[in-house]
């Protein structure tokens, strides 16, 4: 019990420092809630319910979840498949009765959870684990250079997730992830990986039609964006700092949009006005913000966690028919038909894209 309170007191503080109060609110009424499921015995009132999916989601960030969880729930859905999901936290026992396939999203083990994946095999049902990141070993992580900036007691929290996400991750029947690296080296992993790419839902898309009817005329400016969807990307956009600053110097129509979890640079405070700072926006106003700019800018620096990465803020972008410009990486270099559905940028001999 103390054990599952160090828990919830870690993730409630880590959701909060990432800005995404509705999400810690969403997730503190559901744990309160107790059950969006229940399967106890019918005879004292209870439903139970048996279905083809259950997703089981870890991750606390709104984004990946909506992608892994939401998206892929309705691409089932319109293939008559029936799913449903729950946090990882009100798993039950009884759950493993109830339906065919179970899909843990970047979850911990727990010793629930363990016994939960062994009663499920008893059953002969199929267990994968769903992940958009390399964040299942410590070997990939260490690459992150934000976790340099975590405090040794963070540093040793985010260290044990991995792990316990590498844990559940060794027990399933195999993996179900986007991009063709992630595929690659899941097969260290467990034996078998799928890869089913993140992709638009029908909200997404009827959110973007309706703000490309309200995109105004360009009005002789050019608005360069770049879309932060965690703080892990502030050495992205320093490593393009100095080609941004000559852009800006050389040419006075531009202005530069940076918006979401980021730290900005105090070296374009020069530009005064013509820097445009947003803050982190809910889901469905991003179609609107992300129209506001003529070229969505997608750095990347070298690395294999970055070469994993999904392509979603082309796709993001692509849906309001802003241009990308992103490094030619990963995803970016195999999706991307450079010159067509956007443009790779190839890193010149000083490390930084021209």
């Amino acid at each position: 019990m103390f054990g599952e309170l160090i828990r919830i007191y870690y993730t409630s503080r880590r959701v909060l420092k990432n800005g995404s109060t509705k999400v810690f609110l969403e997730r503190g009424l559901a744990y309160l809630r107790h059950r969006s499921l229940v399967f106890k015995d019918s005879l004292r009132g209870r439903q139970v319910s048996f279905k083809d999916v259950l997703f089981i989601s870890g991750c606390s960030l709104p984004h990946p979840t909506r992608y892994r969880v939401d998206h892929q729930m309705e691409q089932l859905h319109f293939n008559g498949v029936a799913c449903d999901k729950i946090w990882y936290q009100l798993l039950e026992p009884e759950m493993a009765q109830c339906y065919r396939c179970f899909v843990f999203f970047r979850c911990p083990i727990t010793p629930e959870i363990e016994r939960f994946v062994s009663e499920a095999r008893r059953l002969n049902k199929r267990v994968f684990f769903d992940i958009d990141d390399l964040v299942i070993d410590q070997k990939y992580t260490q690459t992150i250079k934000y976790l340099d900036s975590l405090s040794s007691d963070d540093l040793t929290l985010y260290n044990d997730g991995v792990e316990r996400m590498q844990k559940l991750l060794r027990l399933c029947d195999g993996a179900i992830t986007t991009t063709t690296r992630l595929a690659t080296e899941l097969l260290n992993y467990v034996p078998r990986v799928f890869i089913n790419r993140n992709v638009a839902s029908e909200k997404m898309l009827a959110l973007s039609l309706a703000a490309l009817k309200r995109k105004k005329q360009s009005s002789g400016c050019v608005v360069l964006g770049y879309f932060s969807g965690s703080i892990t990307h502030n050495d992205d956009i320093r490593m393009i700092e100095p080609v941004l600053q000559r852009l800006l110097r050389e040419n006075h129509h531009v202005h530069l949009l940076l918006a979401g979890v980021l730290t900005i640079p105090p070296q374009f405070a020069e530009f005064g006005n013509r820097i445009i700072v947003e803050s982190f926006q809910d889901w469905t106003d991003l179609p609107e913000l992300i129209a506001k700019a003529d070229v969505n800018l997608v750095p990347l620096e070298t690395s294999i966690f970055n070469e994993a990465k999904s392509e979603n803020k082309w796709l993001e972008a692509a849906l309001v028919k802003v241009p990308t410009v992103a490094s030619k990486l990963g995803p970016f270099q195999e999706i991307l038909e450079d010159g067509k559905t956007g443009f790779c940028a190839k890193p010149s001999m000083s490390g930084m894209p021209y």
